[in-house]
């Protein structure tokens, strides 16, 4: 599938590796800049023995400008995410989840989130989803801002070991 980005095409594909080295770069960028990452983005966990763990190889999809990987993303078809209980209860709803949303940093400032996002919505409504979900650090006021102006809303928080977690959701129509 392909965008535009600035007279560029964005050519979205399912890459583990360059997916993987897209979050590193935005892990050391959290880390450097002092936004003390959570365990999720720390560099020693950025890689296919721990993420591995946590998602399937062809979840993994990477945005390619000119070949070169500039966004990448988890994407999970979930028809329950334990996560989301203090949302659903006891009901758990079908949903398309985001995790590892990134940007390489030399890419910054492209709109290559929303282009992220409106590839997920074409995703789910090709598999008869009705829901984008994913989860951000609460205290993350610009994280939290980037995905309202993306068409996602708040329909939850958590408390968690060392954060609290904030629930989005976006129906896909």
């Amino acid at each position: 599938m392909s965008e535009s980005v600035k007279q560029k095409p964005i050519k979205i594909i399912q890459n583990m590796d360059q997916a993987i080295g897209v979050m590193r770069s935005a892990g050391t960028w959290l880390a450097d800049s002092g936004k003390n990452p959570s365990k999720w983005w720390k560099l020693e966990n950025l890689n296919r023995t721990f993420l591995s763990r946590h998602a399937k190889e062809h979840e993994f999809y990477v945005g390619l400008i000119d070949d070169v990987p500039a966004v990448a993303a988890v994407i999970m078809m979930l028809d329950k995410n334990d996560d989301w209980k203090s949302v659903d209860g006891d009901h758990p709803k079908k949903a398309l989840y985001i995790h590892w949303l990134c940007v390489d940093r030399q890419f910054a400032g492209r709109g290559l989130p929303k282009m992220m996002i409106d590839f997920a919505e074409r995703l789910a409504k090709k598999n008869g989803v009705s829901l984008l979900r994913l989860g951000a650090n609460a205290d993350k006021k610009k994280l939290q801002d980037i995905y309202e102006d993306l068409g996602f809303r708040l329909v939850g928080t958590k408390q968690e070991d060392s954060r609290t977690s904030a629930f989005y959701q976006k129906t896909v129509g």
